[in-house]
């Protein structure tokens, strides 16, 4: 996914090459490295336009794994890029403004201009990007060329608080300044689980990797993004302690990848089922049976609803839709009840082009289905705050329920 979307950037350029994003941090201890009048160009509030540039700074945008994303845009006209092209450097510095005062964190980039060929314009373009949490921000960037000319500009910008941000331990903290993560499946870090009655809830995750639209092959990268984005989030919350994950394509009739009672979710495992998945294709023998998506659904589902003797806290079903022509008939489904809560989070960036419930969630409504539609980031957290609230409560009755409090009446005085 990195890959594709630093190809876009440099098909602008003539052989653009992009170097990692890195990260200098200005506490004690952190060796930085400035050209000479750096500091004074970061210091300064005025424009330097040495270097002819224009910067269009991104407005923090809230992602669904619940972090910002902001950065920047800059072109470079034809005028101000050497025929046989060169190294732009780009030097800025993000710090968070109000509360206890904090270092600047500098971030560092360096862009390749190729020669420019006789079928473009020698313009150019690049971008960076870079994560927050909620908070207010001053940017101070600056743009050098090996001959010493400079552009620079200076911003401020704001992240607001999400909804439900206090309620969600997986948001972003205040004022977090990190550098962006290129690749969508790279692993997380390691989560601190909390403790008590509450901790260490098991998910069953059902994660569909179909398109609602059946002449689309596969989701795009955006999709891709997001969903993983809903996991990584999902994986970040110090209650749940561990995940059954199955991901499947409802179309091709395929489980691409499924890990069993695992204390984290692997990511980058994940990333080499979905990048192996054969796309647009079903076995010939499969494809001769009439009912065989549906066949393939309802399994699915009968095992998700199976009874168990340690069943998961709740079952929640994650992705696009799967449209009406993949609904299950009734005697296919052999669960008398449901043994878990079920959620249903369905994935859908227009949802005003197929508003009614799909496949998954008419054969699932009669086990008290609960259904939220996720289009927006803002969407998913009111969704994940509920599927929380759920099941946490639903895991304090069972405790309860098989450990009651003893009885602190006093016994009734002797006659």
């Amino acid at each position: 996914m990195a890959f594709l979307r630093l190809l876009a950037v440099c098909a602008l350029l003539a052989g653009c090459h992009l170097q990692a994003q890195q990260l200098f941090d200005a506490r004690p201890g952190q060796r930085l490295r400035f050209h000479a009048t750096d500091s004074a160009v970061l210091a300064g509030s005025e424009n330097r336009s040495d270097l002819d540039c224009r910067v269009e700074p991104l407005r923090p945008r809230l992602n669904f794994d619940l972090k910002y994303t902001a950065g920047y845009v800059v072109r470079l006209p034809a005028d101000a890029v050497v025929p046989a092209g060169e190294q732009m450097r780009v030097l800025f510095r993000v710090q968070a403004l109000g509360g206890q005062p904090t270092d600047p964190v500098y971030f560092q980039q360096s862009f390749e201009v190729g020669p420019r060929s006789p079928e473009d314009d020698g313009s150019a373009l690049f971008q960076g990007r870079y994560f927050l949490g909620p908070g207010r921000y001053s940017v101070d960037w600056l743009m050098r060329n090996l001959q010493g000319r400079v552009c620079s500009s200076h911003w401020t910008m704001r992240a607001p608080k999400p909804a439900y941000e206090g309620r969600l331990a997986a948001s972003a903290p205040p004022n977090m300044i990190a550098p962006y993560r290129e690749d969508t499946f790279d692993e997380e870090p390691p989560v601190a689980r909390g403790a008590g009655p509450s901790a260490g809830l098991h998910l069953r995750l059902l994660l569909n990797l179909a398109p609602l639209d059946r002449n689309r092959f596969k989701l795009n990268e955006y999709e891709i993004d997001s969903i993983v984005g809903m996991l990584r989030s999902l994986h970040r919350e110090p209650s749940l302690g561990m995940f059954s994950l199955t991901a499947f394509n409802a179309y091709d009739r395929q489980i691409v990848y499924s890990a069993e009672r695992s204390t984290k979710l692997d990511f980058p495992a994940l990333g080499e089922a979905i990048d192996s998945m054969e796309i647009g294709t079903v076995d010939l023998g499969e494809l001769a049976d009439s009912e065989g998506e549906q066949r393939f659904l309802a399994e699915l589902l009968n095992k998700a609803l199976a009874p168990e003797r340690d069943p998961p806290h709740a079952v929640v079903l994650l992705g696009p839709k799967v449209d009406r022509e993949g609904r299950i008939p009734e005697e296919m489904l052999s669960a008398q009840a449901a043994s878990s809560p079920l959620f249903r989070l369905a994935f859908n960036l227009n949802p005003r082009s197929y508003p009614w419930p799909g496949a998954l969630e008419t054969a699932m409504q009669p086990y008290g289905l609960t259904v939220y539609s996720v289009t927006r980031p803002q969407d998913y957290t009111r969704a994940v705050v509920g599927l929380l609230d759920a099941i946490e409560r639903n895991a304090a009755s069972e405790l309860t329920r098989r450990d009651p409090a003893p009885s602190t009446a006093s016994p009734p005085a002797s006659p």
